[in-house]
This record gives C-alpha cells, sequence and structure tokens, in this order.
C-alpha cells in the first residue's frame, strides 16, 4: 500500500497513523488494566528510571505538565506511582513505581512484546531494527543547516 494512496503523503500522517494503529494494538492490554495511552506512557518511563521530578516525567512522556499532574493523581489514587520528597530539596517531589505498580508495567510490557513481535515477524528482523533506528532519527527532531 503506497503511502500517497492511503492519504498518508506526509511524514506526519504516515507517523500519526502508526502511532494509531500501534496505540490500536495496545488498547485491549491497557483497556483491561484501566489505563489511558497517556498514563501507560508515564508507566513505561518510570519503569526505567525512578525517583524523577514531574517536570522530567511529563517531558519523556511528552505531555504537558497540567495532563502529567492529572495522570500521576490518578495513579497515585490505583497505589501505581509514589510521590517522596526529595532529600536534597525538600520542595522537590520524586515520583517512582510502586511494586503494584512495577507488576502491572511488567504485565503490558508482555502484552507489547508480543505485538512487537507479531510486526518483527511481518516485516522481517532487518526491517524491524531500520525501522526503529530511523524512528530514533525523527524523534531527534530535524536538523537544521
Amino acid at each position: 500500500m503506497s503511502t500517497i494512496a492511503s492519504g498518508l503523503s506526509t511524514l506526519h500522517g504516515a507517523l500519526r497513523a502508526a502511532e494509531r494503529s500501534w496505540l490500536r494494538h495496545l488498547d485491549a492490554a491497557l483497556g483491561t488494566r484501566q489505563l489511558s495511552a497517556d498514563q501507560w506512557a508515564m508507566l513505561s518511563n518510570l519503569s526505567t528510571e525512578s525517583g524523577v521530578t514531574m517536570s522530567v516525567l511529563a517531558s519523556k512522556s511528552q505531555l504537558p505538565p497540567s495532563s502529567a499532574t492529572r495522570h500521576a493523581d490518578a495513579l497515585a489514587e490505583r497505589g501505581l506511582i509514589f510521590r517522596i520528597a526529595a532529600e536534597d530539596d525538600r520542595r522537590r517531589i520524586l515520583i517512582g513505581l510502586t511494586k503494584r505498580g512495577a507488576e502491572l508495567v511488567e504485565s503490558v510490557q508482555a502484552d507489547e512484546q508480543q505485538f512487537e513481535e507479531s510486526l518483527r515477524k511481518r516485516i522481517g528482523a532487518r526491517s524491524h531494527a531500520e525501522l526503529l533506528r530511523l524512528l530514533e532519527l525523527v524523534a531527534e527532531g530535524p536538523v537544521t543547516d
């Protein structure tokens, strides 16, 4: 299928369509766990780094600070994340996964790995590796001359 024929003639259109398609695959995994895609982004980022500030977490999750705070409130109410004051500066609040949150992340990641393995089988290991490499380049932003 040509990206032009399918209405995805721009990089923006192709990336948005790919993201939406990927999220549709994850919807079942997230829905059964009562998580939104934004909450999953936050939990997923916390799985690799604990004790981050809300501003860092919002940035890594690509969310506006107000949305990240609202999602963090909901995740904290469910006992999936914790908030503690930083030892060096009690005004800074650090966020991390609780044991329950880590277990939830692990289970969603298992589903996500199945989806990714399905994609890898469909496009081949070499194309999958190249796709990841190219997406990293795109995520770095445009090159300025």
